[in-house]
Order: C-alpha cells, then sequence, then structure tokens
C-alpha cells in the first residue's frame, strides 16, 4: 500500500467513522481501492461486522465532482458491466423526474395500515 492510499483511507475514516448500521468502526482494512484515476478514486467501505457497503468516490485537486457523482450512481445501483467505463464523460441529459410528494392523507393511509397489520408479509404479498 503506497503513502497516497494510505492518506486517502485515512480522509474516509474520518468522514466515515462507524457503519452507519451496526455502528461497528472502521478500520484501515474495510476500505477497499475499487478504481484509481489520477484526480478521482472509486472506493468499497464495507463493514465486516453486518456487511453493509458504501461507496465513496474521493475526488482530489481539481478533478471532475459530476463524473464522480455518476459513477457513485452507477456502483450503488449495480448498473456497472465488466466492459463498461467506471469514468466517462457522459453528463446526464435531463435531471430525473421528480417523485410525487407524501402527503398528510398518505401518512394518515399509512397510520391506519399499520395499525391494522399483523405483520405477515407473506401473506400481504401472496398472489391469490
Amino acid at each position: 500500500m503506497d503513502r497516497s492510499e494510505v492518506r486517502i483511507k485515512r480522509v474516509v475514516l474520518d468522514r466515515l467513522e462507524r457503519c452507519g448500521v451496526c455502528h461497528r468502526a472502521y478500520g484501515h482494512d474495510d476500505i477497499h481501492v475499487i478504481s484509481r484515476q489520477p484526480d478521482i478514486w472509486m472506493l468499497l467501505v464495507e463493514c465486516t461486522d453486518c456487511h453493509a457497503r458504501n461507496f465513496v468516490a474521493a475526488v482530489m485537486n481539481d478533478g471532475d465532482a459530476d463524473e464522480a457523482q455518476l459513477a457513485l450512481r452507477r456502483l450503488s445501483r449495480g448498473q456497472r458491466d465488466a466492459e463498461e467505463p467506471l469514468f466517462s464523460t457522459e453528463t446526464l441529459a435531463d435531471p430525473p423526474p421528480e417523485a410525487a410528494q407524501v402527503t398528510a392523507d398518505d401518512v394518515l393511509d399509512m397510520h391506519e395500515f399499520l395499525a391494522e397489520f399483523d405483520g405477515d408479509f407473506a401473506a400481504l404479498f401472496r398472489h391469490t
């Protein structure tokens, strides 16, 4: 492991001290370099206890933050093919459509549903 990798891991550990799921403290061995470009590093931080994963883009110097964000989206959605480059110069032509906002009626409907729900998800999703 070279000095730059040690420094990057130290910066990531400063930002992500603990697992967001089980709260276990991360160590250097929990961080894996996925891709390394001159101005952007892609890293995987995985908890060895609960196996929760975080993808991290470390943008160096004048790296393109938008490009890093696109690469993170592809990684987190599992849309990366072996032949697909991790980094590209593509940009989103249109932002994703906004979802309908949750209304007070939506919250009340869910409250009423949960008040009567017995926790049987198999029955809930079973086709009859």
